[in-house]
């Protein structure tokens, strides 16, 4: 398998959707990659979610916070939209590592908010820059609120979500934020048609017209990063389509 190979099925894959953004890279030659618009800034949506979960634990290894810090599920913030701390009840006790897992493994937002309030938006966006992530941003957060069209001021780029794979891939800190991105159950997008001994470790994010998809893919044949944030899409069930088979497209090449 080419690297020319490969930016030609990114290409055919990009071609006539939305706006889109992609990068992928094998973990065992980073010469191996392709990338279309990967410096294209897009709306980050729940994918900065990963960012906020690596300020937290780079704060618990320093002794900032502790992980193992009870909240109480009343003291969360009430949502209008499902979400999976409805239930429990209001004294049921939560620690802030358990708040981390829902934020990453079902994108919860109560429970993004609850991290986001112990962390602060300013240390996230100071990881943020100190990790080289120099055209990410975190402006708002994901209170009721901010949710739709206020969003998407919080801003990523491919190229950034690539980096933050790796951090999450490389540092020994961030293990137990890879094994919860292993266990995500949002898996209708890179891992829909891929082998069921694969392992993803990845983030979704979702707005109107918008479907992005970032992971660290590993099995017995394949290791790889694959960042796809897509915006402005005419049909994002279409597009999530053309996302599974280009995914395993990928990964037949990538194992070729």
């Amino acid at each position: 398998m080419s690297a020319q190979a490969l930016q030609s099925l990114c290409d055919r894959f990009a071609l006539g959707q939305g706006k889109i953004s992609l990068l992928v890279e094998a973990k065992s030659d980073p010469s191996l990659c392709a990338a279309v618009n990967a410096d294209a800034r897009l709306p980050s949506a729940s994918v900065i979610k990963i960012a906020v979960a690596c300020t937290a634990a780079d704060l618990a290894a320093r002794g900032d916070i502790d992980l193992t810090q009870s909240i109480s599920r009343g003291s969360l913030d009430e949502t209008f939209y499902c979400s999976i701390l409805h239930a429990f009840d209001a004294d049921d006790p939560l620690t802030l590592k358990a708040l981390i897992g829902l934020m990453l493994i079902v994108s919860d937002n109560p429970a993004t908010s609850a991290v986001l309030q112990t962390v602060g938006m300013d240390r996230v966006n100071n990881w943020l820059d100190q990790n080289g992530l120099q055209d990410t941003n975190l402006s708002l957060g994901f209170e009721d609120a901010h949710l739709g069209t206020p969003l998407r001021v919080n801003l990523t780029t491919a190229r950034d979500c690539l980096t933050l794979l790796k951090r999450v891939d490389s540092d020994p800190t961030y293990a137990f934020i890879k094994r919860m991105l292993a266990n995500n159950l949002r898996n209708e997008r890179i891992p829909k048609q891929l082998p069921d001994d694969t392992v993803i470790a990845h983030k979704t994010g979702t707005l109107a017209g918008l479907v992005h998809d970032i992971a660290i893919i590993e099995s017995p044949i394949a290791a790889y990063y694959l960042v796809v944030l897509a915006d402005e899409l005419e049909d994002d069930a279409e597009f999530v389509c053309a996302l599974n088979a280009f995914s395993a497209d990928l990964y037949e090449m990538m194992t070729a």
